[in-house]
């Protein structure tokens, strides 16, 4: 792939820029070559990839099902994992499924989720997980201060918030549970806090104060920073 530069004229993907790249630089790792691939949740990654790869991607989410200009996209909601009557199983088979931010948005076990997830890869598929590391250092410090680190479940049920985040040795164990070997694991700062949202918004300019937080972030160790990525093959 080519160098990823993210646009400056906008807030919200300033902001996501760092995990994107992460996610590209991985896919690029470790997805075979004219790779199918499915990504859970539409968001602005789905038009990246699609555009840097240069051909369809399919999603699952919330949304309306059928085409869309990157790919074909499925309706589903994965906490009905738990239901194997419920399970959709008129997908193809994929090489690479991207499940990025999602999994600490569901109520449902992560192994009744990857699992059902599994089933839509093909042999030798890669799936990769990217999300918030439970046990960050500022959740840590929150702790100790007596202040709860994780926000209440939300009244707006099409983005409840956060049920549950996960440590990096939970994702091994659930990965190894499910016969999925870890082939690689990513630590990092996945935001720019520059363009930390305010009042729900992302700025347009970056808050340059805010870049301290960056700069922390970035001399950490791993098991203290913000977001883990986990690359699984089935």
């Amino acid at each position: 792939m080519s160098a990823f530069v993210p646009p400056t004229h906008d807030g919200y993907f300033a902001y996501h820029a760092q995990r994107y790249k992460t996610l590209l630089e991985l896919i690029d790792r470790h997805s075979v070559p004219e790779a199918r691939i499915l990504d859970i949740g539409r968001s602005p990654f789905v038009t990246l990839l699609h555009e840097r790869l240069g051909r369809s991607v399919d999603t699952m989410g919330f949304e309306p099902e059928g085409q869309y200009p990157e790919g074909f996209h499925y309706r589903y909601n994965l906490n009905d994992s738990q239901y194997l009557e419920r399970w959709r199983k008129d997908l193809p088979q994929y090489d690479t499924i991207i499940m990025a931010e999602v999994i600490e948005h569901l109520y449902t076990s992560p192994l009744l989720v990857l699992n059902y997830l599994r089933s839509l890869l093909k042999d030798g598929g890669i799936l990769i997980v990217q999300t918030p590391n439970a046990v960050a250092l500022h959740k840590r410090i929150k702790m100790v201060a007596g202040r709860n680190p994780y926000e209440q479940i939300r009244t707006v049920l099409v983005n409840p918030g956060h049920f549950r985040e996960y440590t990096a040795a939970e994702l091994r164990q659930i990965g190894s549970d499910l016969g999925l070997k870890v082939v690689e694991m990513v630590f990092g700062n996945y935001f720019d806090y520059r363009y930390r949202p305010v009042d729900g918004h992302h700025p347009m300019k970056p808050a340059e104060k805010l870049g301290a937080i960056n700069w922390l972030f970035r001399f950490l160790p791993g098991q203290l920073k913000p977001g883990i990525t986990m690359v699984y093959r089935k």
